[in-house]
């Protein structure tokens, strides 16, 4: 339990100033391969197992002009950041430029190495960070020999900077890490979250030698702390007897209110959570260790372990639907070959907290030798990396927590229709006039309203705001929801798509404060259309690189996007549009290739402001889609889903609601890309709108399934610092959760209008 020094101190680290993110990637849609580049050339996020293989295998990985790079090093831990980085952390990091420790030691010590040191990495570019001698984390605590400290698992935590476990080792022979060195107890450290910078570092609430934090796994609610006891040289001698038998086997669970590790851990006592350490009883006990590496995919939990460490020769992967079991053994692989000499080892097995560009987990296997060995041939001391499934759950969506919305009557198809203006505020004889504070304004349908008409998907556009706020569009027979669709700016011309649901024909507009307001029809959800929604994620056309066979429009230029083939039964495309760079003010207008152009927008770009919008289009001639421009522009189009005939998802128009509002109840973030989850269920997708504010960078949000698949390289809405900015998203549903990532730090706000199952 935190004592009152251990809560003062950290209160006390806590109050530092947060150094706000600089926005080191692309402020659109990515180009190329999809990612956006957080150095040039870099890329960003997490990779795959052959990159990682390839990176390690690299002499010197990470070197700067001062400092030489990652010789070796054992027990690997990835930290994703929140500006898309990853740092990563290893035990006995040795620095060196080539293949020989040995040839690298400038000064004839004996050793070239830190006891704990890592890199930062940004895409495909690697950073060393720390230097021989000196510890990152810890080092004036540290006697080298006696006293050291090594890390664990870790996450960001509620203050939004990195929290590390790390445990204290001590040898009273002074003989390091060998016969006589025992874990004391575990400590927890916080660095700044973009300095890396150590802030805080005190022993942890827990303070046993369990060693709670071996392995940290956070779902929507809790952070679920691992353990594992770590006694690996309490007996003499060179074989798994030098193991203490009584404990390694064994993983005690504790747990705390999501990243909010200072808290008083509770324990897991075979029944229920208790706050008496005590009664903690194992939630396994298997081999003779049992080192397990946990991370939490929505509806399971999956658990990695290097059997007996060192003296094993398999991977084992378990699944479980609750953090604390019960785990059962899905598969296992042999790594008995991937030993790299006769006498060498794999030990360390991490479970990567994040999926690969097919949706597959990594796991990060530490390699060694014979001491003598491996500081003549440096290779035998760096990881190596396994690819498996994510295990299917052992019931669907078992660990995952409900929606918190009703689900509603799915029994919509969507009807698209040439797009056509209903309102302008503008003109004159207009259905009604300019939006004021306070004022309700009614856009009466029933005259041209479908039979089975529950929604309307619509267009809406602000101009000549007077001040930054919100318009609402929501059923008059409704109460008037919390929630928005289009955040207005002053002086500015904003565009957000919507599907409203439509009552009894009439809709209501309500705003912050005085502003005009166009309003584009694009089609309605009806209850006698066939025409269902499949969820698709893939780009379509880039004219910065010409994917597509597209180049940057001239000021009136217009493209054609082929978006479905011949004899597909998709009538019409829910698309990700983003005009980048734009050369002035203007706009974009969406239709289907075949007819005449509308008077009509999608999008309202302004010079130099990269901005997205969600457009619902009629598939036209040859299964294309016209885009026309009237300003100079690049244009980026994504495929988000296609609507089918006779096939796919319905829409339930749902009373609209606040799902996620950050700037109240904390984040409930997964460690993949640090995205904010969701809870949908069994949806196909959810219709929603997606707000960035409080901006402290430039950035962009993106809607997608960030624990079945990787960051997919879209935006559905773009923003400036310091500035509020909405973007309609069909958020898709797998595992039980929808996911929103942030590529600059914001707060994220989310509302739902309807769902697609």
């Amino acid at each position: 339990m935190a004592d009152d020094l251990f809560v003062t101190r950290l209160r006390r680290a806590c109050r530092i100033a947060v150094v706000p993110l600089a926005f080191a990637g692309a402020l659109v849609v990515p180009a190329g391969a999809h990612v956006a580049d957080a150095a040039p050339g870099c890329g960003r996020g997490g990779l795959n197992e052959a990159q990682l293989d390839a990176a390690f295998a690299s002499p010197g990985l990470g070197a700067t002009g001062t400092t030489q790079g990652f010789g070796g090093g054992d027990y690997p831990h990835a930290y994703p950041l929140p500006d898309g980085r990853v740092f990563w952390m290893f035990q006995d990091l040795h620095f060196s430029n080539d293949e020989s420790l040995l040839n690298d030691v400038p000064d004839g010590s004996p050793t070239n190495a830190a006891h704990n040191a890592g890199m930062v990495q940004q895409g495909e570019c690697f950073t060393i960070l720390g230097d021989r001698g000196r510890d990152l984390i810890g080092d004036a605590q540290t006697i080298d020999g006696r006293t050291w400290f090594w890390p664990l698992d870790g996450e960001i935590g509620v203050d939004g900077n990195l929290w590390i476990f790390m445990v204290e080792m001590n040898n009273p022979s002074g003989g390091g890490a060998g016969y006589g060195a025992l874990p004391v107890r575990t400590w927890v450290a916080i660095l700044d979250r973009t300095t890396l910078r150590q802030l805080y570092f005190e022993p942890a609430p827990d303070t046993s030698n369990r060693l709670y934090g071996w392995s940290v796994a956070s779902n929507d609610r809790w952070s679920y702390l691992y353990s594992h006891c770590y006694r690996q040289y309490a007996n003499p001698g060179n074989s798994i007897a030098q193991f203490d038998a009584s404990c390694m086997p064994n993983t005690y669970l504790a747990r705390v209110p999501k990243g909010n590790f200072v808290a008083a851990p509770e324990y897991w006592n075979g029944s229920a959570w208790t706050a008496n350490a005590a009664a903690a009883v194992p939630i396994t006990s298997r081999n003779v260790a049992n080192p397990m590496s946990v991370q939490w995919f929505g509806d399971v939990f999956v658990n990695v372990t290097k059997e007996n460490e060192w003296w094993g020769t398999r991977l084992i992967v378990d699944r479980a639907p609750a953090p604390q079991g019960p785990w059962t053994t899905v598969t296992t692989r042999s790594v008995f070959a991937d030993m790299k000499c006769s006498t060498c080892g794999n030990y360390g097995a991490f479970l990567m907290p994040w999926l690969d560009q097919n949706g597959k987990m990594i796991v990060a296997l530490s390699s060694g030798g014979d001491f003598d060995l491996w500081r003549q041939n440096a290779r035998l001391y760096r990881p190596t990396f396994h690819t498996f499934d994510v295990p299917a759950a052992p019931s669907p969506l078992a660990a995952a927590t409900p929606p918190a919305f009703p689900p509603g009557s799915a029994d919509a198809g969507f009807v698209p229709v040439d797009p056509e203006r209903l309102v302008d505020t503008r003109d004159a004889g207009a259905a009604f006039a300019t939006l004021h504070g306070g004022s309700v304004s009614v856009l009466d349908l029933r005259g041209r309203m479908p039979a089975g008409a529950t929604a309307v998907a619509l267009n809406l556009t602000t101009d000549r705001s007077a001040q930054a706020g919100w318009v609402r569009a929501f059923p008059c027979t409704a109460t008037e929801p919390p929630t928005s669709n289009v955040n207005p700016v002053a002086r500015r011309v904003v565009t957000n798509a919507a599907i409203v649901p439509v009552g009894d024909g009439r809709v209501c507009f309500t705003s912050l404060g005085t502003t005009d307001l166009v309003v584009d029809l694009n089609g309605w959800l009806t209850t006698t259309s066939s025409t269902g929604l499949v969820a698709a994620t893939r780009r379509l056309a880039d004219t910065r690189t010409g994917e597509g066979g597209v180049a940057r429009l001239a000021a009136g230029g217009v493209i054609e996007v082929q978006v479905t083939t011949a004899g597909s039964s998709t009538t019409a495309v829910a698309l990700g549009v983003t005009a980048v760079d734009p050369g002035a003010a203007g706009y974009l207008t969406a239709w289907p290739c075949g007819s005449a152009r509308p008077t009509v927008s999608n999008l309202n770009p302004e010079a130099g402001v990269t901005r997205p919008n969600l457009v619902n289009v009629r598939v036209g001639v040859g299964g294309r889609v016209c885009l026309f421009s009237l300003q100079p522009t690049d244009l980026v189009v994504d495929l988000l889903g296609e609507y089918r005939t006779g096939s796919g998802a319905k829409y339930a128009a749902l009373t609209p609601q606040r799902l996620l509002d950050t700037r109240e109840g904390g984040r409930p973030s997964h460690q993949s890309n640090l995205s904010d989850v969701i809870a949908l269920g069994t949806l196909t997708a959810a219709q929603v709108n997606l707000t960035a504010t409080q901006t402290e960078a430039a950035g962009y949000l993106t809607a997608y399934s960030c624990l079945s698949q990787p960051w997919p390289g879209t935006s559905n809405a773009n923003f400036e610092a310091a500035e509020t900015t909405a973007g309609a998203a069909l958020m898709s549903s797998s595992r039980g959760y929808g996911c929103v990532y942030s590529s600059a730090v914001t707060q994220v706000v989310v509302d739902l209008f309807g769902v697609w199952r």
